[in-house]
C-alpha cells in the first residue's frame, strides 16, 4: 500500500515543545513523528511533513499569506536560522512574527509544494485560545479552513488526484481551565485580523463562565473545533476529549455548559452526551489535579505556573510524553478508522531524525484504551457523517479495523 502523506500546520501544540530537565533539547514531544511511529509500529506506512510557528494562529500558515518566491522584505522573511529547516528549501514566513525559536519547523509553502506528490491528509491546529471564543473563530478559524479547503480542491483537480482530507486537531483544557481573570495579548505578528482580547471581549456571553475549571474549558474547546466540519473540515480528530477521559470525564457545570450551548442557539454542533467516559474507571489514571498534571509538560522547580495554585506543581499547557502520545494515538484513530490499541511503546527510538520520548508501558496500554474508547464510538460525530455528507472516497485511508 502507498504511503500516508500527512502534513501538519499548527504551532507548539503540534511540535510539543520538551520538559526542562530532557538532556537532548532537540528531543521534542513532535506530534508529526509520534504519529508516524503508532501509524508504522501497526502496519501503516507514514510520510509526514510539519509547517510549525509557535503561538500562532493557523491564518498566518495559509498560502494567501505565503506566497511562493517572495522577497518582499515588508511582507515576508527568510526562513533560514531555524535548524529544523535546511536555508536550501527556500521557505518563508509573514514579517512581523515574534519571537521566534529554534524548535519551529515554519515552512508554509510545503502545503503547494507537495514535495512527495499528493496529501493524502492536512491536519491544522490553531491557537488554543481560539476555538472557544466565537468571534476569534468568525474572524480566524472559519475563514482559514475555508481557503485551506478551497485550496485543496484545486490542488485535486490540478493532480488529478483525490483532494487531501483536511483533519481539524482539537486540542485540550488547561490544568485547571482558564483560572485567570484578564486576557493576556497575543504573540506579536499573529493575530492581524483582529486583537484577541477585543474580540476575547467582544463575544457573546461571558467567556470566564466557559473556561473557568477543565471540564467546562474542555466542553467549550470541543464544541469550538466541531465548528469545522461545517467550514470546510473533513474530519475532527477528538485529542481534546480523550484527555477528558483520561482524567475521569468530570462532569460539567450545567451554567457553563448553558452558556456553552446558548452560543450555538442550544443546538451545539457535537450531537454527543460529553464527556465521553473512559470503558473502564481504573483507565483513568490522571484524575485529580496532581495525577493529571503529569499529562502537561513539566517546565521545573524555578517556573511558577499560572495553571495551578500548587507549590507542588510546575507545568504548562503544553502536552508532555505521555500528553503527546494520547494525541498521536487518536490521530490515527481516527485518520485509519482503526484500533490503536497494540501500537509501539515510545522508548528513545529514532524517527526521521528525531529521538521519541519515552513512556512508560502501563501508561501506554491505558491511553491506548482511552484513544480506542474516545474515537472508535463515535466515528460517524468525527467524520461528520451526522450532519454532512462526506466530500471524499473513503478509499484515500486504509480503514480496515485492526
Amino acid at each position: 500500500a502507498e504511503p500516508l502523506k500527512i502534513l501538519f500546520i499548527g504551532n507548539s501544540f503540534t511540535y510539543g515543545p520538551p520538559p526542562f530537565d530532557r538532556e537532548d533539547q532537540k528531543s521534542l514531544n513532535n506530534l508529526p513523528r509520534l504519529f508516524k511511529f503508532v501509524a508504522e509500529s501497526l502496519g501503516k506506512q507514514v510520510i509526514q511533513e510539519e509547517d510549525t510557528i509557535g503561538g500562532c494562529t493557523l491564518e498566518r500558515h495559509l498560502p494567501s499569506n505565503n506566497p511562493e518566491g517572495c522577497t518582499d522584505a515588508s511582507r515576508c522573511r527568510a526562513v533560514d536560522k531555524f535548524p529544523r529547516v535546511g536555508r536550501a528549501q527556500q521557505c518563508t514566513i509573514p514579517q512581523g512574527i515574534s519571537p521566534l525559536r529554534s524548535s519551529y519547523s515554519p515552512c508554509p509553502q510545503k502545503l503547494l509544494r507537495q514535495p512527495h506528490g499528493s496529501w493524502d491528509v492536512v491536519a491544522v491546529n490553531d491557537h488554543s485560545w481560539s476555538l472557544p471564543v466565537s468571534e476569534i473563530r468568525r474572524n480566524y478559524v472559519h475563514p482559514a479552513l475555508e481557503e485551506l479547503a478551497e485550496v485543496s480542491e484545486r490542488m485535486a483537480e490540478q493532480s488529478r488526484k483525490a483532494k487531501p482530507v483536511l483533519a481539524m486537531y482539537m486540542t485540550w483544557a488547561y490544568l485547571n481551565g482558564v483560572s485567570w481573570t484578564t486576557v493576556s495579548g497575543g504573540k506579536a505578528g499573529c493575530w492581524t485580523k483582529g486583537d484577541k482580547v477585543a474580540l476575547t471581549y467582544l463575544s457573546p456571553g461571558n467567556w470566564r463562565e466557559k473556561v473557568k475549571n477543565f471540564a467546562c474549558h474542555g466542553y467549550a474547546l470541543a464544541q469550538g473545533a466541531a465548528t469545522a466540519l461545517s467550514h470546510g473540515a473533513n474530519v475532527l480528530v477528538p485529542a481534546g476529549l480523550a484527555w477528558q477521559a483520561a482524567r475521569g470525564s468530570p462532569a460539567i457545570d450545567q451554567s457553563c455548559k448553558q452558556e456553552v450551548d446558548e452560543e450555538y442557539d442550544m443546538k451545539p454542533p457535537l450531537n454527543l452526551t460529553l464527556p465521553l467516559p473512559p470503558s473502564r474507571p481504573e483507565l483513568a489514571r490522571w484524575s485529580g489535579e496532581q495525577a493529571g498534571s503529569l499529562l502537561y509538560r513539566d517546565k521545573g522547580p524555578n517556573y511558577t505556573s499560572k495553571y495551578s495554585s500548587s507549590p507542588d506543581i510546575h507545568v504548562d499547557h503544553h502536552p508532555s510524553a505521555l500528553g503527546m502520545y494520547l494525541n498521536a494515538l487518536v490521530f490515527y484513530a481516527t485518520l485509519f478508522e482503526s484500533s490503536p490499541i497494540g501500537a509501539g511503546v515510545p522508548n528513545g527510538q529514532v524517527i526521521d531524525g528525531m529521538t521519541l520520548p519515552t513512556v512508560d508501558p502501563e501508561d501506554a496500554e491505558a491511553l491506548q484504551q482511552i484513544a480506542y474508547d474516545t474515537v472508535m464510538g463515535n466515528l460517524d460525530a468525527w467524520w461528520g457523517r451526522q450532519a454532512i455528507t462526506r466530500s471524499m472516497p473513503a478509499v484515500i485511508l486504509d480503514t480496515d479495523h485492526a
